[in-house]
């Protein structure tokens, strides 16, 4: 069996957008005659992914020139690389079988096609299903979509496992509350389906910044080390409009499912462009069975109420709100007691600090605490006096720009405790 020819794929690309994926097609048959052609634009088909991760022995041809796009991360240690034109030979249970990736534009977007081509439907039919489930295979990792496509970040997961919720100072239950309802869900399917009630769920995490969320959803994370994680962390994209990115998570989410599919800051991501699209893959005809879309904001009122008031969409909100006095104090004694005993506070300066610093978020009470403990560190001292020097100094900052108050949300939703 001949190679393609070099110019192989630039003839491809040069075929009219309206006709190319058929024709493509078309034209691969004919060249491999006798041969199963199995054409896909599944987005779940990572033939690269699963090359590079050894799913499946083989590599790029040298045969056809690869269009290869290299990316900057700066947290990875290797150089994302994507490929939008290609092709691979590969070897699957013994069985030769050659890729052929096209990758062209329509409209304002893309659109990706593999043709694999093998020696019989079975074949062909098998190994697309093996490369479809390594993608879906999260083995400490998490997959995050960014630039229009998903990547396996072991970074991120490693974080989330090192991440304690033990530290993190909540409201009442709150915390047990959510990860109750999280465990619940994925280990009551068998129950949803008994009483014919849809398997899926929305969870919204809001408040004012600085609060705990990020913290509380890479604790969850980490609490959940069997259950896949898809985070989305952009939906921008070169050549691809919102639309396909949202239409191409939530596919991913189905094929993954039982998942948790992260939107973090959604009101970062959802604009009046996109938000339509965004409610018929939320809740449209296609079913998320197994999905628990989790979502966070500081900014509820930005968010369209069809996407947060309906209770088949997010019918889960928390209140990740300012500290109480109580919870300030809680969050001074936790920080007292971890630090040398030269620096810890009395039970009173701990009261003391607790009402003087009403407004702060918890964002600000670490920045007091470590502010003041550099400060310790260069003159010594009593913490004490330097804590109150440095308060009074953030407060004096504070006014010439935004308290730290002003941060507070201005919007409220579903049924959560008061201050």
């Amino acid at each position: 069996m001949l190679p393609f020819s070099t110019s192989f794929l630039a003839e491809l690309l040069a075929l009219p957008r309206e006709i190319l994926a058929y024709e493509a097609g078309r034209r691969i048959a004919t060249m491999r005659p006798g041969r199963f052609v199995l054409e896909t634009d599944s987005g779940a088909f990572a033939i690269d992914n699963a090359v590079r991760d050894g799913a499946v022995l083989g590599g790029l041809t040298d045969s056809a020139h690869a269009q290869i796009l290299t990316r900057y991360d700066e947290e990875e240690e290797e150089l994302p690389r994507v490929a939008e034109v290609a092709v691979w030979d590969v070897l699957f249970e013994g069985w030769p079988i050659e890729v052929v990736l096209v990758t062209y534009p329509t409209g304002d977007c893309t659109e990706s096609r593999h043709y694999v081509i093998a020696e019989s439907r079975a074949v062909a039919e098998a190994f697309f299903t093996r490369v479809c489930a390594h993608a879906s295979e999260v083995d400490g990792e998490i997959l995050v979509f960014e630039a229009g496509s998903w990547r396996k970040d072991e970074r991120l997961f490693a974080a989330a496992t090192k991440t304690s919720l033990d530290t993190l100072v909540l409201r009442g239950s709150l915390r047990d509350d959510i990860l109750d309802d999280v465990r619940s869900f994925f280990s009551s399917r068998a129950v949803y389906e008994r009483y014919g009630v849809p398997y899926k769920r929305g969870i919204l995490l809001y408040g004012p910044p600085g609060n705990g969320k990020t913290h509380f959803l890479k604790g969850l994370l980490g609490s959940l080390p069997e259950t896949p994680c898809l985070y989305v962390k952009s939906l921008v994209a070169s050549y691809r409009n919102d639309h396909e990115a949202i239409r191409r998570i939530f596919k991913r989410a189905r094929t993954v499912a039982p998942c948790l599919l992260v939107f973090e800051d959604l009101d970062t991501l959802i604009s009046d462009d996109n938000r339509s699209f965004f409610l018929n893959e939320l809740d449209g005809f296609a079913e998320n069975t197994g999905v628990v879309v989790l979502a966070t904001t500081n900014y509820p009122e930005r968010i369209d109420p069809a996407i947060i008031d309906r209770p088949s969409r997010f019918d889960r909100k928390y209140l990740f709100d300012l500290p109480s006095a109580d919870e300030r104090s809680t969050y001074l004694e936790r920080w007292s007691a971890a630090v040398d005993p030269a620096m810890r506070l009395s039970e009173e300066a701990i009261r003391d600090l607790a009402k003087a610093t009403h407004g702060f978020s918890f964002a600000y009470l670490k920045e007091l605490t470590m502010s003041a403990t550099m400060a310790w560190i260069r003159d010594k001292g009593d913490m004490t006096r330097v804590m109150r020097q440095v308060l009074s100094l953030m407060k004096e900052q504070a006014q010439s720009g935004r308290a730290p108050a002003a941060s507070r949300a201005g919007k409220r939703v579903g049924l959560v405790p008061e201050a």
